[in-house]
């Protein structure tokens, strides 16, 4: 029998250790992490769910309005959310929490279900059954995107991911040294160069100034910042979240307008490859590749997973899963 309790704040440390062994849980998973919103309220609605008294899976979720209809949202303040599950559990036990999920719903007069899984690359150990099941189900596939991983692991001199004409750049950009990268706390100057690289589409950072400190004081390991200096001037920026013990994302890179063609961007990566693959992570994700500015924002921006592939990226689905439960 499968019980679901809501959460609350005083289950934060056992939320948050729950995500820490999971099979596919990440810090985007943890409680202490959505927290971190500083301009935008959300109605936590997060689930705990039980088997007799044991801890199998967590659900990262707000509750919204809709056409005055309540609904159970993975939580908007992360890259991903979804059903979070302990290591070891059965294709059987994912389809009673289902089960449990959708009834507990009807029962709080919940009218539709929103979740976007945890993309395979973020697990310990494969295993699709949670994405077979919910079609099983006759959840709707509502948006679909498309991020690009590179395996770390399965190779061990890095510039062998890289195509010839990258390669070439690289060694010409490293015998040049015009740029020097290195590990910062300098929030406040990488982010006026973030906020002018996103002007360009006439969009704004995922996150503030503020919150991007915050996460970081959060989380010192897990945010890392590398800035990209020349005459000692902030030329470029990264910032990478570990995470999880496997996987990496980079979750901006950004350039100065000038240095565009100078294949700084490539560097940047690079030195983030090295680094990720130095630190034992398995995988580095690079994020989606969309383009904002298009009137369908799921169009892909064909130019930026061509230069994620050249440097030996393959694609890897986010999908948002929904399901009216009136139905």
């Amino acid at each position: 029998m499968i019980s679901i309790k809501k959460y609350n704040h005083k289950m934060r440390n056992i939320w948050d250790e729950f995500v820490s062994i999971s099979n596919n849980g990440t810090i985007f998973h943890k409680q202490s992490f959505l927290a971190y919103h500083i301009e935008r309220k959300f109605t936590n609605h997060s689930l705990l769910f039980y088997n007799v008294n044991k801890l199998i899976c967590v659900f990262p979720a707000i509750e919204s309005m809709l056409c005055k209809e309540k609904i159970l949202h993975s939580h908007p303040g992360a890259s991903f959310g979804g059903l979070v599950v302990r290591d070891g559990v059965t294709f059987s036990m994912c389809n009673r929490i289902l089960d449990a999920l959708e009834s507990y719903c009807k029962k709080q007069k919940i009218k539709s279900i929103i979740m976007i899984n945890t993309p395979l690359i973020y697990y310990k150990k494969r295993d699709e059954s949670l994405n077979y099941l919910l079609s099983w189900k006759n959840y709707d596939i509502e948006e679909r995107y498309i991020s690009h991983y590179v395996s770390l692991s399965s190779i061990k001199n890095l510039k062998q991911l890289l195509n010839k004409r990258k390669q070439r750049y690289l060694k010409d950009i490293l015998i040049k040294k015009e740029f020097n990268i290195v590990p910062s706390n300098n929030f406040n100057a990488f982010y006026d160069l973030l906020v002018s690289a996103k002007k360009e589409f006439k969009i704004k950072p995922t996150h503030s100034l503020d919150e991007l400190k915050k996460l970081q004081q959060l989380f010192p390991g897990s945010i890392k910042l590398l800035v990209s200096k020349k005459n000692n001037i902030v030329a470029g920026g990264v910032v990478l979240f570990v995470a999880n013990k496997k996987t990496c994302l980079v979750f901006y890179n950004v350039v100065k307008q000038q240095y565009k063609k100078s294949n700084l961007a490539l560097l940047q990566l690079y030195n983030i490859m090295t680094i990720a693959k130095q630190q034992k992570y398995q995988t580095l994700d690079f994020g989606v590749s969309h383009s904002p500015s298009s009137s369908n924002p799921y169009n892909p921006k064909f130019s930026l997973i061509n230069f994620k592939e050249q440097l030996g990226a393959r694609g890897v689905m986010r999908i948002v899963y929904k399901k009216n439960l009136n139905e």
